[in-house]
């Protein structure tokens, strides 16, 4: 194996745990909260987050029995408004450290995503990450929103 394909799959290894630990987070966070409005955010960014997680082992997996990337499309998992004719989510303040530290942690894998498509040279590899990181920065514009809606 290849240094640079050892490398790979390190970051892909330690994406993964990222993922695992950040779906953690948002479980808890779920569990936590009494807020309708931030349950049904906590539940969504959880499940987006096991899906990276599941998608990066199935990468890890193709990468080093094979040495090929997967396609990864995109999330289908969507974030629905709470009711008829709602389409913001509103949080009691109580859930505001619980977003201040989600908005930590998806800068955090943004960050982490953007090294990882530095570092890959191929072009599906750099694609499906690019896919991941867009989403992990949709995660962090809703996290933001519904923190704004709190000032």
């Amino acid at each position: 194996m290849s240094e640079e394909r050892k490398a790979v799959l390190d970051a892909i290894m330690r994406a993964m745990e990222i993922e695992k630990e950040t779906f953690d987070y948002y479980t808890k966070a779920e569990q936590k909260t009494f807020n309708p409005g931030g349950k049904k955010v906590f539940h969504w960014l959880a499940r987006t987050e096991e899906e990276h997680y599941l998608k990066l082992n199935e990468l890890y997996t193709s990468l080093h029995e094979g040495g090929r990337w997967v396609f990864y499309g995109g999330s289908t998992i969507e974030l629905e408004p709470d009711g008829p004719g709602e389409k913001h989510v509103g949080f009691d303040t109580g859930d505001r450290e619980a977003l201040e530290i989600a908005q930590e942690i998806e800068k955090k894998g943004i960050a982490y995503y953007g090294e990882l498509i530095g570092k890959t040279t191929d072009p599906d590899g750099k694609g499906m990450l690019q896919t991941l990181l867009d989403e992990e920065r949709e995660h962090l514009r809703v996290i933001t929103e519904k923190l704004s809606q709190l000032k």
